[in-house]
């Protein structure tokens, strides 16, 4: 399989039209981008709903793995619900709170998604809602994040998370200043910080029906105009209040992990971050944080969404990537630092989660590409 550089945003996205029959619906105000026949097929809709709220619906196919710029976006945070593509059936939550770098579009059958969009005000409204939800440890680690991503920008820390925030989404940030230096910073520190590891995975919870009702209603809207949009608007924010209030399930009487367990996987979650070299196995971990084998797994399950052997491969790869972004050590030394002694094995697990293999990641990173197309 072929990996496509496209420097540009119009060497691959399109300007599209609101009456192309591909899409749910459409409106003259929509913003639609359709892929390059060479590239794939399909289309971004991007509907805005307000000054700090906009709607996108992305369905789309890809030939090759795609690497490309991110364009720089005033965007505090994301709400994607997925339909189809690397995470079926998934809904998560994605802080912007860096420059964008690079960014990889992985090859699929289809790509088909709900995304809603909150600007700084709109995001800093919703802070309060969104961390009250969140479980001790989940905060905790959401936020190291922030003064980790403030201390590698801004050189200090703040006074606050809330104030580390803020000051992340007020102040603009030169991407081409501080996009290595923010990375190396971010790269040193998560051994200081190994919870930020896969902290995603602590977010990403499956869509319920109740979800699936409401994106369903936002797809077949019936509307057209400002009633249009006043009626996406409002089920865009239903949707994410279901989804924060996903995110609470811990502390519903049925969930199956009581305080202390909770304590136990969040601490299982570090050592495995901790340890990438060398992991303990499932029943040593186990040992480890004074819970057996089957509370272990299933405490995994609940929090992270996956298995403890899953939750340690994706802090290696993501390890990995800092180190590719960061570094210019070579494959093999980068993949016995996070925990593989054969490197092709590391080369196909990187290959599988991103969608091209590290060295074509690292040189792009680096710069020293210029070809067109180039193998994965």
């Amino acid at each position: 399989m072929a990996v496509q550089l496209l420097k540009h945003r119009s060497d691959h996205l399109h300007p599209g039209s609101p009456s192309d029959p591909r899409l749910c619906h459409g409106d003259p105000s929509d913003q639609i981008q359709v892929w390059s026949p060479d590239v794939g097929q399909g289309y971004i809709q991007n509907i805005p709903l307000g000054d700090d709220l906009s709607l996108s619906i992305l369905d789309y196919s890809l030939h090759n793995t795609v690497l490309t710029t991110l364009p720089q976006r005033e965007t505090a945070i994301e709400f994607e619900f997925q339909i189809a593509g690397s995470t079926p059936g998934h809904s998560k939550l994605v802080p912007h709170l860096i420059p964008p770098g690079p960014g990889v579009w992985s090859a699929q059958k289809q790509q088909f998604k709900v995304e809603i969009f909150f600007g700084p005000s709109a995001f800093m409204a919703c802070y309060q809602r969104i961390t009250e939800r969140l479980s001790p440890q989940a905060l905790q680690a959401f936020h190291k994040t922030i003064e980790l991503f403030h201390c590698s920008l801004f050189g200090n820390p703040a006074a606050s998370p809330q104030a580390a925030l803020s000051q992340l989404l007020t102040q603009k940030i030169n991407p081409k200043s501080t996009a290595t230096q923010s990375a190396q910073y971010i790269n040193e520190q998560l051994r200081a910080a190994p919870e930020v590891l896969a902290s995603n995975l602590m977010v990403q919870k499956p869509i319920t029906a109740e979800m699936q009702g409401m994106m369903h209603q936002i797809l077949s809207c019936p509307y057209s105009g400002r009633v249009r949009r006043t009626y996406l608007a409002q089920k865009a924010l239903d949707l994410v209040t279901l989804k924060l209030d996903r995110l609470e399930q811990w502390r519903t009487p049925s969930y199956p992990l009581n305080p202390d367990d909770l304590d136990g996987i969040y601490q299982a979650g570090r050592i495995l971050a901790d340890q990438l070299q060398d992991p303990p196995s499932v029943e040593a971990l186990a040992r480890q944080v004074g819970l057996n084998r089957f509370k272990i797994n299933q405490g995994f399950h609940h929090i992270y969404g996956t298995t403890p052997f899953r939750y340690l491969r994706t802090c290696r790869l993501q390890r990995a990537e800092q180190l590719l972004m960061t570094t210019k050590l070579a494959i093999k030394e980068i993949a016995y630092r996070v925990g593989y002694a054969n490197c092709s094995r590391f080369a196909n697990a990187f290959h599988q989660y991103y969608g091209l293999n590290p060295k074509t990641f690292q040189l792009y990173n680096q710069g020293q590409y210029s070809q067109h197309r180039y193998s994965a």
